[in-house]
């Protein structure tokens, strides 16, 4: 197994739905499919659905917390040259677009690269040490400038319990309620997990995923979960 992990923070993340780009409300954490566009860019790799054979898991680092952002657009942009003959455009067609941001978001992401090409792997991991990027790297949109931080992996174990705690998300269907666990901040993602070329999306599955930062959550094992270092870790 090719496991690697790294920090991913910023100063703010919008991680909307990948279907559309108008969408106001963002993903409390990045889809599979917006991690495979971070490694596309660290390592220049255009067509960043070719690396879709890698199994990611995400760790919410601390508590998501969101503001709106607001805009000034055109409603109809590409209608708006019906007055550049006039020189002036219609002010009625101007609109404010609303988007929710999360603030300082910090995540850890842990990945398994074992089914890529070795020389995919070799890049990935060396870029990521390296702290070196081909293209901007960003959280979701193209002003939310994401940062990295290698992390060393010094223990990897398979965990064989049926059921156990866990730091990371998890599916939905795996999801295992804990009536004592009652401080810990819980939402739903349907998130893409594969894209194809031509940003076509697919593989939409149903999260659980912890919000407020650093608490566990009880999970089946579907032969799927690694102690990582000080973390148990669900990957999908």
């Amino acid at each position: 197994m090719s496991f690697i992990a790294f920090k991913l923070t910023g100063d703010y993340a919008h991680f909307s739905h990948p279907a559309t780009i108008y969408s106001s409300l963002t993903y409390p954490i990045p889809p599979k499919t917006a991690v495979m566009g971070f490694l596309g860019a660290l390592i220049g790799e255009e067509e960043h659905f070719k690396l879709g054979d890698i199994k990611y898991s995400i760790k919410v680092d601390k508590e998501i917390v969101k503001k709106s952002f607001v805009f000034n657009g055109i409603r109809k942009a590409l209608s708006s040259n019906m007055h550049l003959k006039e020189g002036c455009q219609n002010s009625s067609e101007k609109k404010q677009f609303y988007r929710e941001l999360i603030r300082a978001p910090s995540y850890t992401v842990f990945l398994d690269l074992s089914s890529l090409d070795e020389v995919y792997i070799e890049k990935i991991t060396i870029y990521l040490k390296e702290h070196k990027t081909t293209f901007t790297p960003y959280l979701g949109i193209n002003f939310c400038i994401a940062d990295f931080d290698w992390i060393e992996i010094e223990k990897v174990e398979k965990i064989e319990d049926n059921i156990c705690e866990i730091g990371t998300f998890t599916l939905k269907e795996d999801f295992q309620f804990d009536i004592e666990n009652f401080d810990v901040k819980l939402t739903t993602a349907n998130m893409a997990c594969g894209v194809e070329e031509g940003r076509v999306f697919k593989d939409f599955q149903e999260f659980i995923v912890e919000i407020s930062g650093g608490k566990s959550i009880k999970s089946k094992n579907r032969d799927n979960i690694y102690q990582i270092n000080d973390d148990k870790v669900y990957f999908v």
